[in-house]
């Protein structure tokens, strides 16, 4: 019975999840021990950071909605507070962007930040912004 436990290999629980299959590399640099690249995993897989950028999704389409164009340049104090408000907003989805890159990589492994089509969408709209 010793012999067939490999002191090596960690023991799997029955039903437990199998590890995420993930590049070795990130942007053909960036090592799975990196540790930039570990917290950005740690972070990105973090159940609360979903939740965050689901409540700044929401937050950026009531701002959105609540903006009044107006003719011209004219505008009004509540623009001009939205307007600053959009660079939160920015800052926040471009680091998004950025630690789901650094994270997963960009697009040559089958589970990159590119490869799935939300992300493409997202990198689009955070490219246009």
């Amino acid at each position: 019975n010793q012999n067939q436990m490999d002191p090596k290999k960690p023991v799997r629980r029955v039903g437990a999840k199998p590890p995420p299959d993930r590049a070795q590399k990130a942007m053909g640099c960036l090592s799975l021990k990196n540790p930039l690249r570990k917290h950005c995993i740690a972070f990105v897989e973090w159940k609360p950071f979903d939740f965050f950028i689901l409540f700044t999704i929401m937050g950026n389409c009531v701002c959105l909605a609540v903006y009044t164009p107006f003719p011209g340049q004219d505008s009004n104090e509540t623009n001009a507070i939205l307007e600053k408000v959009e660079y939160v907003f920015l800052f926040i989805f471009t680091a998004e962007c950025v630690m789901k890159i650094i994270a997963q990589g960009f697009f040559q492994h089958q589970n990159a930040y590119l490869r799935n089509a939300w992300n493409i969408l997202d990198f689009t709209i955070v490219m246009i912004g």
